[in-house]
């Protein structure tokens, strides 16, 4: 049985924090490989404030490149309507169901997935691996996988062992729009790319 990673989102754009997230949940829990999976429509979020899907698509392509066990999956762009998490876990369990899934998260996600649709359903359907930034974050976290250990007890949420990230997609896009050298914190061809499509540059 293969153990596989999922790290979803936006990557508007995908950063080196996203990346640093994938390495560590890919060497701390043995996994096989770890799908990287951009949304099209996320429930949550203002769509005006995202880049076209194909901006998005390519600079996760750009940014994963050399490593082979991250695999850019389009499953979530594939399907219409809004980006719900649990439909695509039970995609994936429907087509691969001798595969083990491990949802690999920042602690900010965590912390608000008692607000996810049916977040109840999604502790059923998948591991969770969250990063942690310092000694107060990892003591707010543990209260808050308590809570949801109440909602479902089998549940399994580990915490991955990470450096501090300082780095946010929403961050960059403020720098860049401002003219701010952001070249530390993203991929170098992601970097090419943004600048070569003039990507950012209005918030």
């Amino acid at each position: 049985m293969k153990r596989v990673g999922i790290m979803g989102g936006t990557f508007n754009p995908i950063h080196n924090g996203h990346l640093i997230l994938a390495k560590e949940a890919y060497y701390q829990y043995d996994l096989d490989y770890v799908y990287v999976m951009p949304n099209k429509l996320p429930a949550y979020k203002n769509p005006s404030d995202i880049v076209d899907v194909i901006h998005r698509e390519t600079m996760v392509r750009l940014a994963i490149r050399e490593y082979p066990y991250m695999i850019y999956s389009e499953l979530e762009l594939n399907r219409g309507g809004k980006t719900y998490t649990i439909d695509t876990l039970r995609e994936l369990h429907l087509s691969y169901p001798d595969e083990t899934y491990y949802f690999i998260m920042g602690g900010d996600s965590l912390a608000t997935l008692h607000l996810w649709y049916q977040y109840e359903e999604i502790l059923q359907e998948t591991a969770i691996l969250c990063a942690r930034r310092d000694e107060q974050d990892t003591d707010a976290l543990y209260e808050v996988r308590k809570e949801l250990l109440k909602v479902y007890p089998n549940a399994v949420i580990d915490f991955l062992d990470t450096p501090d990230i300082p780095i946010s997609s929403s961050l960059l896009r403020k720098r860049i729009a401002s003219g701010l050298d952001v070249s530390s914190w993203i991929p170098e061809s992601v970097y090419h790319y943004i600048h070569e499509h003039h990507l950012y540059e209005h918030v």
